[in-house]
């Protein structure tokens, strides 16, 4: 016999749990005594669901005990053999009759109620393990339903943490923005505080009425900022252009951006020995000469 397929099988657990026949019973306590693998399955087999059952299992009220000893006695009075039977009179053999009325009535009501409160001592093993499993199949379905419930929860909590992840991610990106203004914020007063900086006001031009913007200029160090606070959004395809007028020339000092940044100060090229400041629109990217008819503000560096 293959021992092991036989423990795989199955056919230990159901009868450990008697629900296999007497024929089938007999068939494995006949391979539990051959082979001694099979009986070490069977004993952890019995141990575990003992196990389970004393796991489970609810402490019996108070007295249940005394009640059900109670019982047993009765029940052996009723049941006990005769060991010298006298011949049956009539009337103990219709007293006889009747007892076995009410005992049909009794197995009658046993069957319809699985779990009978009056499970006797001495009762057969597999009566026992019937009622051990049903038990056991109770309290399984009870298990898979808390399971069911739990995992639920757990599906619930794994949704919050992830909508609390996204919200931290947002967070982040948000104060990671706000820092890098801060120390834009810081720059620039560093700069609008730093005397070597010259600031020069560049009104409108011509039709280009209610505009300016302002440029800081470092003769020193040749630094250039400008700040377009108030020019007016450019076409898609054009852009502003600084030129310092050095000697009566023009010098590219380079294109700047509006939009977000029209009032932070943009730093743009070096410039030596400015005389004048001003800006003109130009095609994207800046041209290597001014386009004097779009010539938007224009501002003469102070001595």
């Amino acid at each position: 016999m293959d021992v092991q397929r036989y423990i795989s099988s199955g056919i230990i657990e159901n009868h450990i749990a008697g629900l296999l026949s007497e024929p089938e019973s007999r068939e494995v306590v006949s391979a539990m005594q051959q082979y001694p693998e099979v009986g070490a399955a069977a004993d952890a087999v019995q141990q575990d669901m003992e196990y389970y059952i004393q796991l489970w299992a609810h402490k019996p009220p108070a007295g249940i005990k005394r009640q059900l000893m109670e019982r047993l006695r009765t029940a052996d009075v009723t049941e006990a053999p005769a060991a010298t039977a006298a011949p049956e009179t009539v009337k103990e053999k219709t007293v006889k009759e009747k007892a076995v009325g009410q005992k049909a009535v009794k197995e009658k009501e046993t069957y319809d109620n699985p779990f009978p409160e009056d499970i006797k001592e001495g009762a057969s093993p597999l009566r026992i393990w019937q009622y051990s499993t049903a038990a056991a199949v109770l309290l399984l379905l009870g298990s898979v339903t808390m399971n069911v419930l739990s995992y639920g929860d757990s599906v619930g909590a794994r949704q919050e943490n992830a909508s609390l992840q996204s919200e931290q991610a947002a967070l982040t990106t948000e104060k990671d923005a706000l820092k890098e203004q801060l120390e834009s914020v810081h720059k620039e007063m560093a700069i609008m505080k730093d005397p070597s900086f010259k600031w020069t006001r560049m009104p409108a031009v011509g039709k280009h009425t209610g505009i300016v913007a302002t440029v800081g200029w470092n003769p020193q160090s040749k630094e250039t900022f400008i700040l377009a606070q108030a020019l007016p959004e450019p076409p898609a395809d054009k852009q502003y252009q600084l030129w310092a007028i050095v000697n009566g020339k023009p010098i590219d000092a380079g294109v700047f951006e509006l939009g977000d940044k029209a009032h932070s100060i943009q730093k743009v090229k070096p410039v030596d020995n400015a005389q004048v400041f001003a800006v003109t629109l130009e095609k994207k990217g800046g041209s290597p000469s001014p386009t004097l008819d779009q010539m938007f503000v224009a501002g003469k560096v102070s001595g």
